[in-house]
């Protein structure tokens, strides 16, 4: 029998997806858990498996489609029986129902109009004498009338005001954070589901009524065309997530920067010298690797930058866990999978790890629980030559560490009176955090405990 295989609501809000590849054709046998197609969210891209056993009778969607949440991706035979000539039989069934319960009706309506027949005309010899009082009685029930209608208004509007929200988990905590009361928000997902960008735009729209500071509505665009050729490209759904959460983040959280510098000579020539054994184990010994082992250590001695802050009841959740969100470049834009329980593994773990999820990061098979729950995130564009930049926090995190591209300088040792030029390599560290959660100088402890974890790496690796 043919049937439909739609795509399942994934939950988090997630009203849509694009396509991006297709991985079945017309005439395909499949299996339960065959893979069908791999879409992309703005969360991930994900492959989407069978849930039959059967033929590909037709394919409905295509590569770059944007599908929606119940829109049929394939129709599918499954091989058994066709059901057709069960379907007159019960439509003969509700059609006899039907039939019966219309004759039952038009009865009873004969009934009622005999019975109203009677009323109607001992109501005629009573209504002749008590006209006036009863033209009096109407005006006043005609008032009442009003007064309940009002009343039945109000009760409506509290009615509706107390009834739930359609809208998952991640959206309703969104909403507290925002305070945006979700009963106004008008839902845009499958039933009138209110999702995450519902509650972003209502926030947005909100703001800029209330703040003569928001942010306005950019201007329109020139025609570009009248100066040269130019050409559109839309925005992928990751693209589209990226450029949403990065401007969240600006706008809520008040970034400060602090930075700092970090003599990496000796560090360096710990990596050298055990890279080889880390690669025998799988991994590869990076010196991100190297800075997330001591920012751990750091985060344990001030652990307010290991907090999320909830606005809504005006408390800091701490959190005794490290989850390290780790960004990762690639064709989509950037991801940041995260380590999870960075403290409790060596190194030789975490390169081997870290190894891991920067290849699936690459080849698009991070999962949406690859990228979720980090407590804070470190970015490394290093090594394409960043040397000073401000990197945006990831909320609901409260800092980010940035490292840029280490140089070897010269370097004088010593005092004043009695020193020395030295050749050292040097790394620069930025730390953007939440100025409502630390101060500056919290901030430039945690940035140096740091540092000086990173200059003694003997000391450290010892201890860890």
């Amino acid at each position: 029998m043919s049937k439909d295989y739609k795509l399942e609501d994934p939950g988090e809000g997630i009203t849509e997806a694009e396509v991006v590849e297709v991985m079945v054709s017309e005439g395909d046998e499949v299996k339960d858990g065959d893979p069908l197609l791999t879409v992309e969210t703005d969360k991930a891209a994900n492959e989407i498996p069978a849930n039959f056993n059967g033929t590909v009778e037709s394919v409905k969607v295509k590569e770059g489609e944007t599908i929606k949440v119940g829109q049929v991706l394939v129709t599918y035979n499954d091989g058994s029986g066709d059901d057709s000539e069960e379907e007159p039989d019960k439509e003969s069934k509700e059609s006899e129902a039907s039939d019966q319960e219309t004759e039952k009706e038009d009865k009873d309506d004969e009934k009622n109009e005999k019975k109203s027949g009677k009323a109607d005309k001992k109501k005629e010899k009573k209504e002749k004498p008590e006209e006036q009082s009863t033209s009096e009685e109407d005006e006043a029930d005609a008032d009442q009338g009003k007064e309940e209608s009002a009343e039945k208004a109000n009760e409506s509007e509290s009615t509706d005001s107390d009834r739930p929200v359609p809208a998952a988990p991640a959206t309703r905590q969104l909403a507290r954070e925002l305070h945006v009361d979700l009963h106004q928000v008008e839902g845009s997902g499958p039933g009138g589901r209110v999702t995450k960008e519902d509650v972003e735009q209502f926030s947005e729209e909100a703001a800029s009524r209330e703040s003569s500071r928001a942010r306005s509505k950019a201007p329109k665009l020139p025609d570009f065309s009248q100066w040269g050729t130019v050409r559109r490209e839309p925005l992928s759904a990751i693209r589209q997530a990226i450029a949403r959460n990065m401007s969240q983040s600006w706008q809520e959280i008040p970034h400060v920067m602090h930075q700092s510098v970090a003599d990496i000579t000796e560090l360096e020539r710990f990596r050298r010298r055990h890279q080889d054994e880390v690669e025998r184990r799988g991994g590869k010994l990076t010196m991100t690797v190297l800075v997330i082992k001591a920012l751990v250590a750091a985060l344990k001695q001030f652990p307010r930058f290991n907090t999320s802050l909830d606005t809504e009841s005006d408390e800091l959740i701490y959190k005794e866990y490290y989850d390290i969100g780790v960004a990762v470049a690639t064709d989509a834009g950037l991801l940041v999978p995260v380590l999870r329980e960075v403290d409790r593994k060596d190194v030789f773990e975490l390169a081997s790890e870290l190894s891991g999820l920067a290849d699936k990061a690459r080849e698009g098979e991070l999962k949406k629980q690859d990228m979720e729950g980090a407590t804070f995130s470190l970015t490394n564009p290093g090594p394409i030559g960043a040397t000073s930049f401000t990197p945006i926090i990831n909320h609901p995190e409260v800092a980010i560490l940035g490292m840029g591209s280490a140089e070897l300088s010269p370097v004088a040792t010593g005092h004043l009176d009695n020193y020395k030029i030295e050749a050292r390599l040097r790394m620069p560290l930025c730390l953007a955090y939440d100025h409502r959660v630390n101060d500056g100088a919290e901030a430039a402890q945690f940035l140096k405990t740091i540092v000086d974890t990173l200059e003694d790496p003997e000391t450290f690796m010892l201890s860890s």
